[in-house]
């Protein structure tokens, strides 16, 4: 009898490799990407916590029995308050009362916004829901960073749903990873057939297929060759192979020299054919979970500012204790977010880590004073910690006064003065992980201006930071793609591709298309280019450079 078709692709791991993952417990997201991480986790229905680092960006997501039930990071535009404000939900002043109460009478946003009848309680758990999608999908994009499991959980809380992750696996793999890393990884499969996998690590019946997808499972089902699939689907290609990536990944599929026809199958429509991952997340729960420290090291610089001599690390590394916040990035007190974020930027250029020796100890102490420049920003950047710096401050510079008037003309002696009260705080939504807000909004904007200045480079890094923030906004993938084209980082071909992949993030960046247009105009595309264009001027109908690029194509 002649042996079986034998499975070629190694992208899905064996329990076994999962397991292992485990048992580590630690490890490089290039070596263990999240995906695999969430597999591992939800394989053995563990209850852990799910640390992940990338450069000064981190997450933490908490699991029960398997499935993610909450998430907390340092992304500012990530709290629950700010999604609903950016998504349309909530108005401004509506959401700045409900935080001031929350503060005020110490109980959380959502009571609030219950008790003040600004949504009703299956329309709160929805947005929730979507909030929380938002922020598991979004290491889906991070290539490089760290991560640590720890199985050490607050007690479990009862959440009344739960993320599947399969579900998030495949949605994720749609959405968020980056078209390159398919390619890569789904190469191996060249024009072999696909196969159901006949011991899956998480059945197809875990998941909601689109009828997209479905013309996929059942190609594989019928064991036709991947371009067979892709010709007979009518589906774009790229989309076919993200979705036979993903279904790699979850153990579903398996690719094989020799077709592999499984029994034939039937079933009803499927009744979530328009099912999506919002519908499977669960409502956040805040769980205070201690942060560990930034590995700023986990990618390389990027060109910018040279990095500080060694004498000048020494002097700032003896002097940094003892400095303010507005001393140690060189800001004044009437400065605003923009100017504290840039002089953060510049800080961090000058002492990352990974630009000094690790063998004369000039590693440790820039590290030193790159968490001390961290943590000086995120104190600048919080309205409330601001206000009591000013007003310490203010104290500081009244004392010195007096010190120095007492030592020209004694004073009688008086009653000492009360003590100054500070000003009011302004309403902060509660942040359960105390850890350097970055705000990708700020950044964004901040690398318009450093564009608009003729700085590419430093704009590089303001967008790429966004990016990497928020890969699930198309605007910030497309500013980084056209900010490298400009620089001649990126080919034109290559720009296309990676702005293509913004348009697939979001269809209604009209950036996105422009910058494709231009890109499609210079490589000699005149009709692709007109059809991004075309769209550009339809999303962006009073942008003056979509004007001036369609007069160019013409």
């Amino acid at each position: 009898m002649p042996p079986g078709p034998m499975p070629l692709t190694t992208l899905t791991r064996t329990p076994e490799q999962l397991d292992a993952i485990l048992r580590a417990g630690a490890g490089s997201l290039v070596e263990t990407p999240y995906p695999v991480l969430l597999l591992a986790l939800a394989l053995r229905q563990e209850t852990a916590v799910l640390a992940l680092h990338r450069n000064q960006l981190q997450k933490e997501i908490l699991f029960e029995e398997g499935s993610p039930v909450d998430c907390q990071s340092n992304i500012a535009t990530e709290t629950f308050a700010r999604f609903l404000v950016s998504s349309g939900k909530l108005a401004e002043p509506d959401c700045q009362a409900a935080l001031a109460l929350s503060a005020s009478r110490g109980k959380p946003f959502e009571e609030i916004l219950l008790a003040q009848n600004l949504f009703p309680r299956a329309e709160l758990e929805r947005m929730l829901q979507q909030s929380l999608g938002r922020k598991l999908l979004e290491p889906f994009s991070w290539k490089s960073g760290t991560f640590a499991i720890s199985f050490d959980v607050p007690p479990a809380v009862a959440s009344p749903l739960r993320v599947k992750v399969p579900q998030l696996v495949l949605t994720g793999i749609l959405k968020v990873e980056t078209q390159e890393t398919v390619d890569q990884e789904v190469a191996v499969a060249g024009d072999h057939y696909l196969g159901l996998a006949s011991e899956p690590l998480f059945d197809l019946t875990e998941i909601r297929l689109t009828a997209d997808q479905q013309k996929i499972v059942e190609a594989a089902r019928a064991g036709k060759r991947l371009g067979e699939a892709v010709a007979q689907s009518e589906i774009d290609a790229d989309d076919v192979l993200r979705i036979v990536y993903a279904l790699l990944l979850l153990g579903a599929f398996t690719l094989t020299e020799q077709p592999i026809r499984a029994e034939p199958f039937f079933e009803l429509e499927n009744p979530f054919s328009r099912g999506t991952i919002e519908e499977a997340v669960p409502a956040p729960f805040p769980v205070p979970l201690a942060p560990e420290p930034v590995s700023p090291a986990a990618a390389p610089p990027h060109p910018g500012l040279a990095a500080a001599t060694a004498a000048e690390l020494l002097e700032a590394h003896r002097a940094h204790r003892e400095k303010d916040p507005f001393e140690l990035l060189e800001v004044a007190d009437g400065d605003g977010p923009l100017q504290f974020i840039r002089a953060f930027l510049r800080a961090a250029d000058r002492f990352l880590p990974s630009k000094f020796d690790a063998r004369d100890g000039l590693r440790d102490k820039a590290q030193d004073v790159f968490l001390a420049a961290a943590r000086a920003y995120a104190e600048l950047a919080d309205p409330v910690r601001r206000d009591a710096l000013l007003v310490l401050r203010a104290l500081k510079n009244r004392s010195q006064a007096d010190t120095e008037t007492t030592l020209v003309v004694p004073l009688p002696l008086q009653e000492p003065a009360p003590p100054v009260q500070p000003p009011p705080a302004r309403p902060m939504e509660r942040r359960p992980m105390q850890a350097t807000l970055i705000d990708p909004e700020l950044l964004s904007r901040s690398g318009r201006e450093l564009a608009d200045a003729g700085k590419l480079r430093e704009a590089l890094s303001s967008f790429e930071m966004a990016a990497e923030c928020d890969a699930q906004n198309g605007t910030y993938a497309a500013e980084v793609a056209w900010c490298r084209f400009r620089l001649q980082v990126s080919p034109a071909p290559a720009t296309l591709k990676m702005l293509k992949n913004a348009i697939r993030i979001d269809p209604r960046s009209g950036l996105a298309h422009l910058y494709a247009g231009k890109v499609a105009t210079t490589l000699g595309n005149r009709n692709e280019a007109s059809t991004f264009l075309n769209r550009a001027a339809m999303l962006m109908p009073r942008d003056l450079r979509v004007v001036e690029a369609l007069k160019a194509l013409r």
